[in-house]
């Protein structure tokens, strides 16, 4: 009975846990950012295929700490390159158009910006310590 219990609970905290609140939409990132006040956070993942991107989305992006961290200081704009993508297609042309304004070639990056759109820092190491990426990202709050 009790491990019935246990698998019930496990399987519950699954499905309640909260979603991180992303944008596919730069306007709509940057509209949110410009009314809260925030930083935006690029995030540049293949969260499917891309290996230390896999490992990020796990170790970092899905913590409970980072989450808590995000609500509170960013809005986060996400393009997430799906592994056999158009390349005409909005994703595919948002990632070309960003990696090549904030110059990075490395998946997964993050790139914080004030609200205005102006780089503040850009990571592109140490990607799967949630301790060192919020450390990173605090010192601009």
């Amino acid at each position: 009975m009790m491990k019935y219990f246990v698998l019930l609970f496990i399987l519950s905290s699954n499905i309640f846990y909260s979603q991180l609140p992303k944008n596919n939409d730069w306007n709509v990132a940057q509209e949110k950012a410009q009314k809260s006040g925030k930083n935006i956070l690029i995030i540049l993942t293949g969260s499917e295929w891309c290996k230390p991107c896999i490992k990020m989305k796990k170790n970092v992006i899905e913590t409970i700490e980072f989450e808590k961290f995000a609500n509170e200081s960013v809005e986060i704009f996400e393009i997430n390159l799906p592994r056999n993508q158009d390349l005409n297609s909005k994703v595919v042309m948002d990632y070309q158009y960003f990696k090549n304004k904030f110059k990075t070639n490395a998946l997964p990056s993050l790139i914080l910006l004030d609200k205005e759109g102006n780089e503040l820092v850009k990571i592109s190491d140490g990607l799967a310590s949630k301790q060192k990426v919020i450390s990173k990202l605090s010192k601009y709050n």
